[in-house]
């Protein structure tokens, strides 16, 4: 009997059972990492032996350095998986299990990045069109004049021109109105250069370079701050919810910042090594706790919060439970040899 098939089974229902918890009430049961914990445990040492506990601890270490995107049930869901995916390891870390955690937050980055898109797509392909112009001249520049380093020419400036048009609005207007003339840079080039229009396929390059700036400029949005977020008066508050702003709370001086992610991250690394005095309510993964709740509550009814604003999550787990079983799939299909 093949009790590594089984055990996968089983924990193919116990991450379906999870998953249901997650999306009613955004929990993951102790119960249930537990019996997994025990399962793979077992079956992981029966296999693989010592490296079965080695695969457990080094990917507990591995979630806990990717905390700041992941609750701690999440981190103990894929750390009592990589025991029985201890066959094949990177420091120690179940190959597998690396391919669950990057599946799960691609699936898991989906969803919010087509919100992000519909919320400012009117912003988004202009400003992809224009660059897609430029860079097809920088391009056309390089070809000519036999210059290197053309990629860096080319997605330094796109990252760049992004960032500026995400800080100053001034750049984002003309970014804009220069994309709805980015037709006439098609034109252009074909006039001049008809040989190299069809040669170099212009137009194609165009359009391919219009969805790749498009999608690079969803990521950087979300990364400076455009995070789908809705604001929450104090008192319908929750254990969970995910805060996006920053509150720091140093005797009878409050101060709340909406942040980005950066700004969050570099708070949060300053906390922890002392440069910020006071208490800091900085959270992602885990969420408000009640102990938290009731502190926010207390400065509301002293006057120093009205409200904060509260990130659009998703259920995580069901990421995961796709991602597990397209791992499994590429295994025993031997479309991958993963």
């Amino acid at each position: 009997m093949d009790f590594l098939i089984i055990a996968y089974i089983l924990n193919g229902f116990l991450i379906g059972l999870a998953t249901y918890t997650d999306i009613k009430e955004k929990i993951i049961p102790h119960y249930i990492t537990i019996i997994m914990f025990l399962l793979n445990v077992s079956v992981g040492f029966y296999y693989f032996g010592f490296d079965s506990i080695a695969a457990l601890i080094s990917t507990l270490i591995l979630g806990l350095i990717l905390g700041v995107g992941m609750g701690g049930g999440d981190i103990k869901l894929f750390a009592t998986l990589a025991p029985i995916f201890a066959y094949s390891s990177f420091l120690y870390v179940p190959i597998p299990i690396f391919a669950i955690i990057l599946l799960s937050f691609i699936f898991a980055s989906i969803w919010p990045m087509k919100t992000i898109f519909i919320k400012y797509w009117k912003e988004i392909v202009p400003s992809a069109g224009y660059m897609a112009m430029i860079i097809g001249l920088i391009t056309y520049v390089v070809d000519i004049y036999a210059l290197p380093y053309k990629s860096i020419f080319v997605w330094g400036f796109a990252i760049i021109s992004i960032l500026l048009g995400r800080k100053f609005e001034i750049y984002g207007k003309l970014a804009r109105y220069l994309g709805y003339m980015s037709p006439l840079y098609l034109l252009a080039i074909y006039a001049m250069d008809n040989s190299y229009f069809l040669t170099q396929n212009v137009l194609l390059n165009y359009a391919v370079y219009g969805l790749e700036l498009s999608l690079l400029s969803v990521v950087i949005y979300a990364l400076t701050g455009a995070e789908i977020s809705i604001k929450k008066p104090i008192s319908e508050l929750k254990e969970g919810d995910i805060i996006r702003d920053i509150i720091i709370i140093n005797g009878d001086n409050v101060s709340v910042n909406n942040s980005s992610l950066f700004k969050r991250i570099k708070i949060m690394f300053n906390a922890q090594i002392g440069k910020i005095e006071g208490k800091v309510i900085n959270l992602d993964g885990e969420g408000l706790s009640n102990e938290d709740i009731d502190l926010i509550k207390d400065l509301n009814s002293k006057g120093k919060i009205t409200d904060v604003n509260i990130l659009k999550t998703y259920p995580f787990v069901p990421f995961v439970l796709l991602s597990y079983i397209t791992i499994l799939l590429l295994k025993y299909l031997n479309i991958c040899s993963i």
